[in-house]
Order: C-alpha cells, then structure tokens, then sequence
C-alpha cells in the first residue's frame, strides 16, 4: 500500500524544470527600441559628380546635424542634398532654406549652410548661396573640403 502511494506521488510530479524565454525576449525588444530611440542617425548624401577643393586647415565638422547642403557645380548649377533638387531662380533656393531651416530648428539644432563645390568654382556662386541662405534667415556658413 506505502509503495502504490509513493508511485502515485512519483508519476505525478507535474511537468520537468524548463526555462521561460519570454523574459529575456521581452528584455533584447526593451534593448533594441532603446538603442533606435537613442541613437539618432543621419546620413548626408555626396554628391559624386562633385570635386571637393583641398585646404590645408581643413577639419572635420563637430555634428551633422542642422546641416543644409548645398551643392555648386563648376558650370553654375545648384543643387540641394538629394542631388535631385536643382535651383533654377535665387527665389526657389531661398525658399529651399527657409523651409529647411523651420526644420531644423524644430528638432532644436542651429541651422548651418554646408556648401559644398568643385574646386575650380568661381566664388561668385558661393556668394550666391550665402546670400540666399542670409535672406533665409541662416547666418552660419561652413565649407565642403579636403584635408592633405
């Protein structure tokens, strides 16, 4: 009798010992949303058809971030980042910037005209876009170049 007992107690000892993921899967999704929400990625696009100058006190910039490129091709063509905007009248690229510029102030950055172009462009051009980006209401003004 003690021993149909104790094969009762021993065939119903419930199911074996396992180990529950779902809290560790919980805790990599909390890690990967943390990790997207923290970092805050931003590319700027080159345009390949462009050929930087070299300075020789060239240096890198501290942040990307509030950056509104420009650039000028020898043959006086403006383009905005995407390399896809082009700037026909003085007009559209102070449009172009201002809007920009609403941009990047919304997320709380200073804006800043990056001009980036070929290294054999007339300053004339250059003088334009800061011009334009003056009109806009954007003061700071940082070139594109190479460092030996």
């Amino acid at each position: 009798m003690a021993s149909d007992k104790l094969r009762a107690v021993n065939e119903n000892q419930g199911e074996d010992a396992a180990m529950d993921m779902s809290p560790m899967i919980d805790m990599v999704f909390l890690l990967l949303l943390f990790f997207l929400v923290v970092s805050n990625p931003k590319t700027i696009k080159i345009d390949t058809r462009l050929e930087p100058p070299i300075a020789d006190g060239a240096r890198a910039t501290k942040s990307i971030h509030g950056k509104i490129v420009m650039n000028i091709h020898n043959n006086g063509d403006f383009f905005a980042e995407d390399m896809k905007t082009q700037f026909l009248t003085r007009e559209d690229m102070i449009d172009y910037i201002s809007k920009e510029k609403d941009k990047v102030k919304a997320i709380g950055n200073t804006p800043v005209i990056h001009i980036r172009a070929d290294k054999g462009v007339d300053f004339s051009y250059c003088r334009q876009v800061i011009r334009s980006a003056a009109a806009a209401g954007v003061d700071v003004v940082a070139y594109g170049a190479f460092n030996k």
